[in-house]
């Protein structure tokens, strides 16, 4: 692992060797500013990293080839096991690039898994070349960052898309970009900063994108086929033309903390897609949103426009649901249709407001505790159940998985002294289709009270092995899954017990809650043909959802109170029978207002909210909401016992 030493003047080493046993010292460096999510990893995580594949971090050197070559050894195509990739680590530094970076298979082939992570937000620049080739036409604009889609089956043109030359699919997985500022330099009018493909795990987190007068013409662009569901959190973005441009239909897009600052044209031009933003705040000359096509939907909840109204802030085609929104100071909620008016909403009888995670304990990553220490050796052949019992039990903070499979013959348990499992995007697995011990438990169990407990880039998959619980939660201990994939697995059971859970980035399983404490989900997807969601009696806030298949999504019962602010339902089979329908609600409380996508008129739902038989309130039709294609928006749907 490269560490950038600080390197102190000759007169001020004098100084400090005097201050070093009065305790100054340490003073001195507890002042010393340290960037917000600043992390490294251990040497022996996994993790790739790009100075030793060549790159300076002078700022003078070009460091391109560096880049691509740390990209394409970050993994190849592992097929539907999607997951798998390393992370290409970028130590604090300023890089200089001169074309895009985007990650090829070694047979030259577009793939995914583009897993970039900086050291901070503040301290990892990527910086375009002043007057850089090919990006001096805004008209034909060049990425600096360029995440692609592999090709998991069908011919490279299905659906229309253009694998061959843009990358385009629908396996776009595992595509992240985080903890670094983007810099386009001077004189390139047709850089893009990020663009971006991305489908049901990944992420762009605590990044900054930032162009000079002249230069820039979109920050964040995500128009190719088809983005989403995809997590952008925490982006700032200053300068461009236009701050962030969406496309396409599918599948949703999921913003959190979002800073757009200094636009010239728009802040946000969205067509046709379905975008949930929370927390969003423009500013600058071009304060306005774009909403283009019949088909395209907003769902704006909270933050910030220096315009008076919102007819004034969206230029609209189709439907905007807005909640808590700051208007040159006077809070607006409703609901816009076309370019027709302004509805406002009801006051609510429930609504969650969505909360963050608490924050990620600052524990240097050399005391991280590998579980290789133990005999874990991520081969799947092996029984590791063991050795991460007794990495867990260590007494260590955080534990590490290196980049592997690790399977399972009885349950692990996470005591109080573990805060932090750290999954490098490795794989945990039964060991075989008969465990030990039942399929309604955990692989992982948290049963003790405790500090919040943080579990990331982790896959539960136990496909072909019979339906088994990812992570059981029955202690009064918060829990943050962040980067979570589930196959063949429940990927949380939250048990009446159980605290907080904070859901980040997740797919693909199924979620059970029971018992009074909150729980809130951001870029929650969830695949398949079984209810989804099963929630008894728990607060759920979900913040852009994402099914696909002919499921009911929810079922709400026993008091429970659920909000989906966001998203979208796709059924994509022929054959959806009136019998299931988008939600149950029974004796509960729901809020939704989503779209659903449909291609046909086969593949749609026949009912939106069912009841138990008997129930005198009756079935919610979805004949009362307007049509999207063959779909339909639902920008307010309320039900309550």
């Amino acid at each position: 692992m490269h560490m950038r030493p600080i390197i102190w003047p000759w007169r001020a080493r004098r100084v400090l060797a005097g201050w070093r046993h009065s305790g100054l010292l340490a003073l001195l460096i507890l002042m010393l500013p340290v960037a917000a999510h600043a992390e490294t990893y251990p040497a022996d995580s996994g993790a790739l990293n790009v100075r030793d594949f060549g790159a300076r971090g002078d700022g003078q050197s070009d460091d391109t080839a560096a880049f691509l070559a740390a990209l394409a050894a970050s993994g190849g195509d592992t097929g539907t096991t999607f997951w798998q990739d390393r992370v290409v680590f970028v130590p604090d530094g300023t890089y200089r690039l001169s074309a895009p970076l985007v990650k090829r298979y070694a047979d030259g082939r577009f793939g995914s898994g583009f897993v970039l992570i900086g050291q901070s937000e503040t301290g990892t620049i990527l910086k375009l070349a002043d007057g850089a080739a090919g990006y001096d036409n805004p008209q034909q604009p060049r990425a600096v960052i360029f995440t692609t889609s592999k090709l998991l089956r069908g011919a490279p043109g299905d659906g229309g898309k253009d694998y061959l030359g843009q990358g385009e699919g629908n396996d776009a997985y595992m595509n992240f970009v985080e903890n670094m500022t983007i810099d386009v330099g001077a004189r390139n009018p047709g850089a893009v900063a990020i663009d971006f493909l991305g489908n049901n795990s990944g992420a762009i987190r605590h990044v900054t994108l930032r162009a000079g007068a002249g230069s820039g013409a979109i920050g964040l662009s995500m128009t190719r086929k088809w983005p989403g569901p995809t997590l952008v959190q925490h982006l700032t973005i200053d300068g461009f033309a236009t701050g962030i441009m969406t496309a396409q239909t599918e599948y949703g897009l999921t913003f959190d903390h979002i800073r757009l600052r200094n636009q010239t044209d728009a802040a946000i031009a969205n067509t046709q897609n379905a975008l949930t933003i929370r927390d969003l705040h423009i500013d600058g000359p071009a304060p306005v949103i774009l909403n283009s096509g019949e088909k395209a939907y907003l769902a704006l909840d909270g933050g910030s426009a220096p315009v008076s109204n919102l007819m004034v802030l969206v230029r609209n085609d189709g439907f905007v649901t807005v909640r808590d929104l700051s208007l040159a100071g006077q809070a607006r909620s409703g609901v816009m249709q076309g370019r027709n008016g302004w509805q406002s909403l009801p006051a609510a009888d429930w609504h969650m407001p969505m909360q963050d995670a608490p924050p990620r304990p600052a524990i240097p990553s050399a005391q991280w505790v590998n579980v290789a220490r133990y005999g874990a050796t991520g081969d799947p052949a092996q029984n590791a159940t063991d050795a991460l019992r007794q990495a867990f039990a260590s007494g260590a903070a955080v534990v590490y998985l290196p980049s592997g499979t690790y399977s399972l013959s009885d349950s692990v348990e996470i005591p109080a002294s573990l805060q932090r499992i750290v999954g490098m995007n490795s794989t945990i697995r039964i060991l075989n289709r008969r465990p030990t011990f039942a399929r309604s438990t955990g692989m992982f169990r948290a049963a003790s009270a405790g500090p919040p407990l943080f579990v990331e880039r982790l896959a539960f998959d136990n496909t072909g092995l019979g339906e088994q619980v990812g992570i059981e939660l029955s202690g009064p201990r918060d829990i943050v899954m962040r980067d979570i994939v589930t196959a063949g697995t429940t990927m949380l059971d939250r048990r009446a017990s159980g605290g907080r859970a904070f859901l980040d980035n997740m797919c693909c399983g199924l979620l059970r809650l029971t018992g009074p404490q909150p729980v809130f989900a951001r870029q929650f997807n969830s695949e398949g043909t079984t209810t989804r969601i099963i929630n008894r009696g728990s607060p759920l806030s979900i913040l852009g959802l994402k099914t696909e298949g002919v499921c009911t999504v929810l079922d709400n019962r026993d008091g429970a109170k659920t909000d989906i602010f966001g998203g979208l339902v796709y059924v994509v089979r022929d054959g959806a029978p009136a019998s299931v329908p988008s939600f149950i609600n029974s004796g509960a409380w729901l809020s939704a207002s989503l779209v659903e996508e449909s291609l046909r008129t086969g593949s749609r739902y026949q009912v939106y909210v069912g009841r138990d038989p008997g129930d005198p309130k009756g079935a919610v039709p979805v004949t009362g909401f307007p049509l999207r294609g063959y779909g339909r928006f639902i920008p307010t749907l309320r039900d309550t016992p």
